[in-house]
Order: structure tokens, then sequence, then C-alpha cells
């Protein structure tokens, strides 16, 4: 049995359901039902295309003010269309990963108004209680700095004017923090209490907190707000303190860059590349960051996850290339740890798998496929940090929505 390294990728499940598809021209509906944000963006040029194509395809490449100025304009020309109804989940999937909490609650009671007796819609209001009465999140311009790490992936930052050291996760989709951690800090932990999913299938319990001052290099953020989990789970338990709290995606995406070498430095927001679909290899699906990497001559998805030490093959990639996993195969287990929860899967293990990942070839020796279909559709595997950190360094650039690695020489 291999034990994978503990992933900490935090999301609410109710916000990842996928968006169905809408009249129109044949070929840009097929391309918005799969969710081929890239090729629908081509298929767009020249076109006029819908808001909510057109607000889709801006949403997936993090081009927040066009998508929610176009996913606006469908709620106000067609209310209570189904075109509506997807134009409210792609907006509350925005506010959430940018932690404007009261812009998603209020998101939530506004597609509710509308569309009453859709169950679903019912079921994120229950599911998202704990957000509500929380701040949106907001920052000042980020301004370029330089830190420093200790072959680890926590950086320093204070809140409230306590210092601490946190691990940056581009799969959580919350700031997170331990109850003894929000003590040490002074955090007044809210009572109303919920349930998020993990990287397993279990869910956790959590209550919230809210920092009203957080600075991380150069940059000052108010109102942050931390899912708050006990200190008997993992990681927590294995943390110190001072070191039990996660670096989410809304304090990453204020953050906009992010490079981490291995001489110790780590770069924040330094200014991003122009923002050009066609040179993007990350992209937002649902409440996950997907990157485009390649295998052999094909082009792959992924979901790219700091918060995991070691990365996992899915099924999705054995039923796409049976012959690689079929040559060398032999027979395994994997135990995927998620906050406080670890399920051991059905696995096999094959020699080597090696993969271009943002310019740079990276292999997994011996690599571990998981005889199940695991994380987003769209995707055949979780790239962790295990081939992230084969580079001389790696940037995560939000801005341009490129991820990109040096080469070691």
């Amino acid at each position: 049995m291999r034990t994978r390294g503990i992933a900490l990728a935090i999301a609410l499940a109710i916000m990842g359901a996928s968006i169905r598809a809408r009249p129109d021209d044949g070929h840009l509906k097929a391309l918005y039902e799969a969710h081929q944000w890239l090729e629908l963006h081509q298929a767009l040029q020249g076109e006029e295309g819908s808001a909510l194509y057109r607000g889709a395809v801006a949403n997936a490449f993090n081009d927040t003010p066009q998508a929610e100025q176009l996913l606006r304009s469908v709620l106000v020309s067609q209310p209570r269309s189904p075109e509506a109804d997807d134009a409210h989940e792609l907006l509350s999937q925005i506010y959430l990963r940018t932690g404007r909490y009261r812009h998603l609650t209020d998101q939530i009671d506004a597609r509710l108004a509308a569309f009453p007796n859709n169950t679903r819609v019912q079921g994120e209001k229950k599911e998202t209680a704990p957000f509500r009465g929380l701040p949106d999140q907001s920052s000042d311009q980020p301004r370029p700095a330089t830190l420093h790490h200790d072959g680890s992936i926590f950086i320093p930052l204070s809140i409230n004017g306590v210092g601490a050291r946190y691990f940056f996760d581009t799969g959580a989709w919350l700031s997170c923090m331990s109850e003894s951690e929000a003590r040490r800090i002074g955090l007044r932990m809210r009572d109303t209490a919920g349930q998020l999913g993990t990287s397993t299938t279990a869910k956790t319990a959590f209550r919230t907190a809210v920092a009203p001052d957080l600075k991380i290099g150069n940059l000052h953020l108010e109102n942050v707000s931390f899912a708050v989990f006990t200190d008997t789970q993992e990681p927590w338990s294995t943390l110190a303190p001072g070191q039990r709290g996660i670096i989410g995606m809304p304090i990453l995406l204020a953050l906009r860059t992010l490079r981490w070498a291995k001489d110790g430095r780590v770069e924040l927001s330094r200014a991003s590349a122009p923002r050009t679909p066609q040179q993007s290899n990350l992209l937002f699906d649902g409440n996950h960051l997907i990157v485009h990497a390649g295998f052999h001559a094909a082009t792959i998805r992924a979901t790219l996850d700091t918060g995991a030490e070691t990365t996992d093959i899915y099924g999705a990639f054995a039923k796409q290339f049976p012959r690689v996993i079929g040559e060398h195969a032999t027979k395994d287990s994997t135990e995927v740890r998620g906050v406080g929860h670890a399920e051991s899967y059905e696995s096999v293990t094959v020699p080597e798998l090696t993969f271009r990942l943002g310019g740079v070839a990276t292999a997994l020796r011996p690599a571990h496929v998981i005889l199940r279909d695991m994380g987003p559709p769209c995707c055949v595997a979780n790239f962790g940090l295990d081939l992230l950190k084969q580079s001389r360094a790696f940037t995560i650039d939000l801005g341009a929505m490129v991820l990109t690695l040096e080469p070691s020489s």
C-alpha cells in the first residue's frame, strides 16, 4: 500500500454542478456543454455569440469584471430563463473563489427567488448557511514582494499583527485554519457550523472566523474569512502552532502571481503576462483550477493542487491510455487523505509516466493510477508538488492564467 501525501482540496460540493446546454448554434452549444472553454473561446472569435457563452469563457479565464458584466446582462434580459439559471450558477462560482461571501449568499437568494421550485438551489441555500453574515474580502493593489521559505510551501504572513507561516493551496477554495490557531490570533469563531467536501469522498465539519486585517508580502487584505477546523484532524494535528493554516484561492487571487524557487525565494505579485486565452494553460472549471498538460501526443487536463504532496492519476487516464497502463502495470492500493479522513483505493503501479507540464518534462517514477473516476469529469489526474518541484522554480500566474516551470539545468 502507498500512502499519499495529505491533500487539502477543499470546496463546496454544491457549487460544482455542471451547467446545462442551451439552445444556440449547435457547435457552440456542444462546446459549452462539454466545458471546452478554450475551444469555445476560439469558436466565438468573429461571432457575437450569446452573453452566457461569452460570460462562461470570461469566467473560465479569470476575466472577472467581463464575466460579471455579461452574466448580469443575462439576468436582466432573461431573468427567469434557463440561461439565467446558468448565469446565477457561474456568478456564485466567482463569488466563492474570490471570497465575496456577501455577494455569494445574495446571489443564491436571488436565484431562489427567480427559481423557487429548484430543489438544488434550495439545497445550496442550506449548505451556504455558515457563510451568511460573512463580509466580502477586499484588498489593495498587489505590489511585488520577495519572501523566503525553508524548502516547503509555507510562507510568512501576519493576521491582526500576529505572525504565522501558512502553506498555499491551489486546491482550497476557502482559506482555512485550526481552532487553536484562531484562538492564538484572537479571532472570534462563529457558532454556525457547516460541512465541506474534501479531496476524498468524505465531508468534514467546520466553523468560520473573519480576520479583519491580513498582510502577506506587500499585499494588505481586509475581512478575510477562514473555515475553522478542530485540531484533532489532519493536517493540523501534525503541524506546529503558527503553521496551522492554509492560504486558499481567495488570497491567491488577490496576490495574482506566485513564484516558488528552490533557492528559497517566494516572489509574490509580480506583473502578470498579458491575458491571452490562446496562451493560457490554466482555467477555472466549477470549483477547480485546471491545468492543460501534454502526454505523448495528446493534451490532457488535470486539477492543479499545491496542497497535495504527491500526484494522483485517475481511472479516466487508464481509460484514455489503456496500452500505457496495461503493458507494465502491477496491482497496488493508494491511500488518499483529506482533512481528517483517509480512503484507500484499488490502483495499479507503472514504472514511469512523463508529462509535459508548464513547458517542462516532468516524470512520476513510479506512477500510481487509481482505478476509479475521481475529480471533475474533464480531468484525468490531480497534479501535486512532486511534479512542480522537479523544476528550478514554478510560477502560478492567475492574472494571465499560466503555469510556468523553469528547467533545473
